[in-house]
């Protein structure tokens, strides 16, 4: 046992704490070998419970007297042999369990042994775990009379009362106050809370010193001082020096600010307290604040906070950090004046340093090459050497090369480093690109050849270029050329000159001459024509012929003496062999051959000394002789098939069923006409219903007027065979009158066909709608001039002019070369939208040529009179025909001045129609007001019509209400009335978007939320099917605005709990931001964490949940997908104008030779012999200056911007940007639902009129605010 009173300090070397720790440890040892042996014992004294053997019922005694009374029975009676064998054998089972009795009597002493043994170790256990005690007791005091470097003898303890309310101003906020105390009298406290004791435990003199703290404590008073909170923070800041002043000159005076707001608790005597307070009061502190922008902050903070941690330190102020937003922040320091100006100049320091900036180095293409291979490898180097050498003071640089499009990856224009870094690194870095710079121009040597003898030094295939690459490995060899530069870079001098003296020898072998030579000679010199000038030139003079690429040269190659003489005879085969050709349309064709020997082939030979020679398969005619005689000959040709000086030429397409008409019996209609207008001649064409008419001027228009309105006002009769099942489809009742609704044909049904008979437009449109009815494929066409026919048939060689439209609209469409037509098949309502698109792809192939007037379908039949219509077709010279699919008037003609003429012709018709008539159309979402304007059972409409005594006709389909009358003041009149049931309907209908997120809590759980709502304002409310983010609200006036404002307030209640960020999205990206079924936005909510709902009527997107990172990431995200699909766009645009750009490219050059040539072309040869110039290059450093010379481009031909826009390239556009899965094209196009269920009423809904008086004729586009619409629906920002 250890004695707990005073344990002397021995003059012995060993430490008395160590002494009894070693005692400690080895009573712990012999503790633990206890507790082990206690483990196993128990452990064995387990397995013998388990292995009890079975106990018998009888004790020994009862079994020995059964034995004794079983041998009795057999020594003593008289009994049978079985008998007695019967008594051993039981006997013999008696002994058994004799010695089952003395083994489990065993077993139980043995546990018996075993439960005892466990019973000494636990009280072995217990003593020595007392000895552990008393040890660590002992221990403990020694311990702590060394902490308080005093001897056992010398600690005492003294128990002191403290009042219970300031035991927690003893102790402190986290033991604090304790701590000090411990600390200032070198004593140790032990607290009483329950008894309100302090046990002090220390020397005499170290107790005396801390009564005296404790009664301080004890009667001190507490005192709240208010603040500046601009001191608060200044003295709460980490290693605060004020802070620490205050506290050394006022150690008495414990100072708190752990409690809210800005009020400091001053504890200690009440003297003191006061001159502490003044002390604090007395400090002025002040704040200022600057923004930081981008790497700004970074700066600031430095690495790991390392900058502003120093800045704090070394300034004694506060510096908080705060993110204003995304790429922003705010520095706010905080201290006394002359601190915080020190801290926000070096502040200001730190930035101008750190500033990234950007500067400009010209590298030559070899070297970009070089640096950029292996991924950039070199470039790299460079980077991380550059970076060593700023080491971690600066922010790193970068250097980047301009990125170039894919047609300038092989310019030879210098290319632009840019050096981005540090404005402290910058000198450093851009020195060091320098020199690796000047090391590369160090080692390229520069030869100066002619550009034309380029080909021939590269080889075919690149052949020559690549074998000296090979034979000279480690050589770069980079040849220009547009200017003949060749630069060769090798680290060895002498694999340049082998290089070099290569080069030499090709341009040795490789002199060239030309000669200048119109394109239409080419087929001459290099057809059947030129073969024998051709052996002269290569066969007798040794040199090589070919087309130069602008094939306006013919290259001459050899040597000078041979390419002279070569090019004199070259010279004089020009000269009587001038070409030129003369395009001839199919259809005219027969006219050159017509009249036999005295045909217009003939003539043009015999009058004009030419060969003229017609290439069926390419359809021109080619004339050759004289320059002179040739051109007067093509003019007699041009003035024969186009017209001119007096001389009128015009085509007309004849309806097959009116051909006949116009053609007369025996052709006697034709005849009378060539009579009536003398000096015409008219030509009907063999393989189409076209005719031709020639002669002077005034009778050919004469002659075309009459024959125009013969075609329009000639009825026909077509008569269209039926099977007995079509029979009995066509005679079922109403059939027949839905077939031929709102068409002038007379149609009759017999059992084995259909005659229809009327004009022939009238009948054409209404055997398509038969054919409908019947085989349930509709089919329509657009009739083009035979010449359009040509460009259209040329352009769409491309199959993706049409391949898009039959995605989007499921129709067919082929080109009908015999018809000069565009045929579309497919349902009614697929052949509609691809009508729609095609006539903006042909004002696009043939701008200017294609224009429609929109008809209000009340005005179709006053509109549509054959006579009127024939005369503007006429007066205009152009094709007008109305579409009944598109409800409008095409114009067509291939002279832009005849389109705009019959339209202006058919919009002053449509006028005096008008006048009569007005017509009121809705938005797609306002398809809610028709059941409101028809009341049930059409009462509404019908109460109009007799209140006004005007007809409604309301369209259903097309969202339009039509009124008209017999007066403008009667019609004025219904149109009011109706406006007054449409504005009452509107205030008893309200909708209203929920955000996606808020519609659960909206609706509330099993629709509580919602009901109660629509019971409080006595309303019906509900939730659109079609537009599940939509409710509905019904009603009285008064109760839906009612209604209407709770909802808005519970809104705004909701959207000020959930923050968001809410940014406008154009509609166009609304599906690649969903994705499939969703997909794509959930992706991105579970990544972000956050919910997105998107508001299809007010095109917004918000984004709520998560915090400010988690949006900011959302956002991010949902900006990607609208930069790829606005890359797409771009891309689809981009080749579509290309495609233009080289049709028209096609369409003014020249056909290249015959087929049937022998000509070949060759590459392209110098204009006269050249020399070679060699030199060495020096060292030559770009020119870095901040404002280089800029090269400036020639803009000419088709390259020169057009600051004009037509329809065509407008509708083209929309075509490419829409989207296959609408379903409708319109003509007049809002931003209202797709399901035609909400109107302009609803509160997310602005800017987009409900109704609209149709008073324009043709609307394609609408322009909004610097975007284009498509048809299908997509905006396009321009």
């Amino acid at each position: 046992m250890v004695d707990n009173g005073a344990v002397p300090v021995s003059d012995e070397t060993f430490d008395l704490s160590d002494k009894l720790r070693q005692r400690l440890r080895e009573t712990n040892a012999e503790r633990e070998r206890t507790q082990a042996k206690i483990v196993i014992s128990t452990e064995q004294l387990q397995r013998m419970y388990k292995h009890v053997p079975k106990r018998p019922r009888e004790t020994i005694q009862q079994l020995d007297a059964r034995i004794s009374k079983l041998e009795h029975e057999r020594t003593t009676t008289s009994i049978s042999l079985s008998s007695e064998k019967k008594i051993l054998r039981e006997m013999d089972q008696i002994k058994k369990i004799k010695k089952e009795v003395g083994a489990h009597k065993e077993h139980e002493s043995a546990i018996q042994g075993k439960k005892s043994e466990i019973a000494a170790l636990k009280d072995n256990l217990r003593t020595v775990t007392a000895a552990v005690a008393e040890l660590e007791a002992a221990l403990s005091k020694v311990e702590l009379a060394k902490k308080l470097g005093c001897t056992t003898a010398d600690l005492k303890t003294r128990v002191v009362d403290c009042p219970e309310g300031k035991i927690g101003h003893v102790i402190g906020r986290n033991g604090a106050a304790l701590k000090q105390l411990e600390e200032r009298c070198v004593v140790h406290v032990d607290i009483d809370k329950v008894g309100s004791k302090i046990h002090l435990h220390g020397s005499d003199e170290a107790l005396d010193l801390a009564v005296v703290e404790v009664e301080n404590i004890t009667l001190a008073i507490e005192e709240d001082v208010e603040l500046p909170s601009l001191l608060v923070t200044h003295l709460m800041a980490k290693r605060s020096a004020k802070l620490n002043k205050v506290q050394e000159d006022h150690p008495d005076v414990h100072i708190d600010f752990s409690r809210n707001g800005n009020t400091a608790q001053l504890r200690g005597r009440p003297e003191k307290v006061v001159v502490a307070k003044n002390d604090l009061l007395s400090f002025d502190v002040k704040k200022v604040t600057r923004k930081l922008e981008g790497r700004e902050t970074a700066f600031v903070v430095g690495k790991g906070g390392a900058t502003v941690n120093r800045l704090v330190d070394d300034h004694d102020v506060v510096i908080n950090i705060s993110n204003t937003d995304s790429n922003s922040s705010e520095v706010e320091i905080i201290g006394f004046e002359g601190n915080i100006n020190a801290a926000l100049s070096e502040i200001e320091d730190i930035l101008y340093k750190n500033e990234e900036i950007e500067e400009i180095l010209l590298v030559q293409p070899m070297q970009r090459n070089k640096l950029l291979e292996n991924s950039g490898a070199t470039v790299k180097v460079i980077q991380a050497e550059i970076n060593n050498m700023i080491g971690s003071n600066g922010i790193g640089v970068l250097l980047v090369f301009e990125k170039r499009p894919k047609e300038d990856m092989h310019s030879k224009d210098l290319t632009k480093l840019a050096i981005k870094t540090s404005r402290m690194s910058m000198k450093e870095a851009k020195k060091l690109v320098q020199k690796h710079i000047d090391a590369f121009d160090s080692k390229v040597r520069q030869v100066d050849v002619e550009p034309s003898l380029i080909p021939a030094i590269i080889g075919k295939g690149g052949a020559n270029i690549n074998a000296l690459r090979k034979e000279c490995k480690g050589a770069d060899v980079d040849v220009d050329k547009d200017t003949g530069v060749i630069k060769i870079f090798s680290n060895d001098d002498e694999t340049k000159e082998v290089i070099v003296k290569a080069i030499e020898k090709i341009v040795a072998e490789n002199q060239t001459t030309f000669v200048e030579v119109e394109q239409n000679v080419i087929g001459a010199i290099f057809g059947e024509v030129g073969k024998e000038m051709r052996n002269s030139i290569i066969d007798g003079m040794g040199v090589n012929i070919g087309i130069d690429p602008s094939d306006s040269k013919i290259n001459l190659r050899g040597t000078v003496e041979k390419i002279t003489e070569a090019a004199k005879v070259l010279e004089e085969f020009i000269a009587d062999n001038f070409t030129s050709e003369f395009d001839v349309s199919p259809d005219d064709e027969a006219l050159l051959f017509h009249g036999g020997s005295d045909s217009l082939l003939n003539r043009i030979e015999a009058d004009h000394d030419v060969k003229a020679n017609f290439r069926k398969q390419r359809h021109v005619l080619a004339i050759r002789g004289r320059e002179e005689n040739v051109n007067t000959a093509v003019e007699a040709v041009s003035k024969f098939f186009n017209g001119g000086d007096g001389f009128g030429v015009e085509k007309l397409k004849v309806p097959e069923g009116v051909l006949g008409i116009v053609i007369g019996k025996g052709g006697g209609n034709i005849s009378k006409l060539e009579k009536d207008y003398e000096g015409i001649n008219i030509h009907v064409h063999r393989n189409s219903n076209y005719l031709s008419i020639r002669g002077p001027v005034e009778k050919v228009n004469e002659c075309r007027v009459d024959i125009i309105t013969l075609m329009a006002t000639s009825r026909v009769t077509e008569l269209v065979p039926l099977s007995p099942g079509q029979h009995e489809i066509l005679a079922q009742p109403d059939i027949m009158k839905k077939i031929t609704n709102d068409i002038n044909v007379n149609v009759t049904l017999s059992d084995a066909s259909l005659k229809i008979r009327g004009v022939s437009t009238d009948v054409a449109d209404t055997k398509a709608i038969l054919m409908e009815h019947l085989t349930g494929e509709y089919e329509a066409s657009i009739i083009l001039e035979p010449s359009q026919f040509s460009k259209v048939s040329a352009a769409v060689r491309d199959p993706s002019h049409f391949e898009r439209i039959r995605k989007t609209t499921n129709a067919s469409i082929r080109m009908d070369s015999t018809e000069s037509a565009i045929i579309i098949s497919g349902k009614r309502s697929s052949v509609k939208k691809a009508k729609t698109f095609l006539t903006g792809v042909l004002d696009f192939l043939l701008p200017s040529q294609f224009a429609k007037v929109k008809v209000p379908k009340p005005l179709v039949k006053s509109m549509n009179d054959p006579a009127a219509i024939a005369k503007i077709s006429a007066d205009s010279g152009s094709t007008v025909s109305f579409d009944r699919d598109l409800h409008c008037f095409q114009v067509q003609s291939s002279k832009p001045d005849s389109v705009f003429q019959a339209t202006k012709m058919l919009k002053a018709r449509l006028s005096e129609c008008e006048k009569l008539v007005v017509v009121v159309r809705l938005d797609a979402s306002d398809l809610w007001l028709l059941p409101k304007i028809i009341g049930k059972g059409g009462e509404t409409v019908k109460e109009l019509q007799e209140e006004s005594g005007c007809k409604f006709d309301i369209s259903k389909e097309e969202l339009l209400v039509a009124i008209s009358g017999e007066s403008e003041d009667a019609v004025s009149t219904a149109k009011a009335s109706l406006d007054k049931i449409i504005e009452q309907a509107r205030k008893e209908c309200v909708f209203v978007n929920i955000p996606d997120s808020a519609m659960s809590a909206f609706i509330g759980k099993g629709g509580t939320n919602i009901r109660q709502l629509a019971e409080d304002h006595d309303v019906d409310i509900e939730r659109l099917r079609k537009e599940p983010s939509c409710i509905r609200i019904q009603g009285d006036e008064a109760s839906v605005e009612g209604a209407h404002v709770a909802v808005i307030a519970w809104l705004n209640d909701w959207e000020a709990s959930h923050v968001g960020k809410t940014v406008e999205l154009e509609e166009a990206f609304i599906p690649a931001i969903l994705g499939k079924q969703g997909s794509t936005v959930s992706t991105i909510q579970r990544a972000t964490r956050c919910k997105i709902d998107i508001d299809r009527r007010g095109l917004t997107l918000t984004v709520r949940g998560g915090d400010e990172s988690n949006r900011e990431e959302a956002l991010n995200k949902v900006n990607e997908i609208i930069d790829e699909e606005k890359k797409k766009i771009l891309e689809r645009g981009a080749e579509i104008l290309e495609n233009k750009k080289k049709k028209n490219v096609s369409n003014e050059s020249t056909e290249a030779p015959d087929s049937d040539s022998n000509g070949h072309s060759q590459p392209e040869f110098a204009s006269r012999p050249v020399g070679l110039t060699i030199g060495e290059s020096k060292v030559i450093k770009p020119n870095n200056s901040k404002n280089p010379t800029k090269k400036k481009d020639k803009i000419t031909g088709d390259n020169k911007p057009s600051n004009k826009s037509s329809t065509a390239a407008q509708n083209l556009f929309n075509l490419l940007v829409s989207d296959p899965r609408q379903n409708q094209p319109t003509e007049v196009l809002t931003k209202g639902s797709e399901d035609g269920t909400c109107d302009s009423s609803t509160s997310s809904a602005t800017g987009v009129s409900a109704i609209t008086e149709i008073n324009e004729d043709n609307v394609n586009d609408i322009h909004l605010g610097g975007h284009y619409k498509s048809s299908s629906g997509f905006s396009v920002r321009v």
